[in-house]
């Protein structure tokens, strides 16, 4: 994986969504925008299959832990996949929920 975007804030990540590839600027743009400003890291890879991953990762209310919200675009732009994994305290993932057909609330 190569990454494109590392960044801390959601205002970083919306200004630097203009550095990516056209295709998959309106996709990742919509994905960051429904993320709410508890998010502390937004990142876009492109993976070796020349698809792109976005991620949006915010703490949890339970101190340590946190949930990270991906979205997968496809070199022309359509999202290939939506899902969110979560982690408890020690890091370990306790549950990831396929969010694709469904309506996406990440604040």
């Amino acid at each position: 994986m190569f990454k494109l975007l590392n960044v801390g804030s959601k205002s970083e990540a919306l200004a630097s969504v203009e550095k990516l590839p056209a295709e998959v600027q309106s996709s990742v743009k919509s994905f960051f925008k429904g993320g709410s400003t508890k998010y502390s890291k937004f990142t876009v890879e492109k993976l070796p299959n020349g698809n792109y991953m976005t991620k949006m990762t915010k703490p949890s209310d339970v101190p340590g832990s946190k949930a990270t919200y991906y979205k997968e675009i496809g070199a022309d732009g359509n999202t290939v996949s939506v899902y969110k994994e979560t982690y408890d305290p020690a890091g370990n993932l306790v549950h990831t929920k396929n969010k694709i057909n469904l309506d996406i609330d990440i604040e």
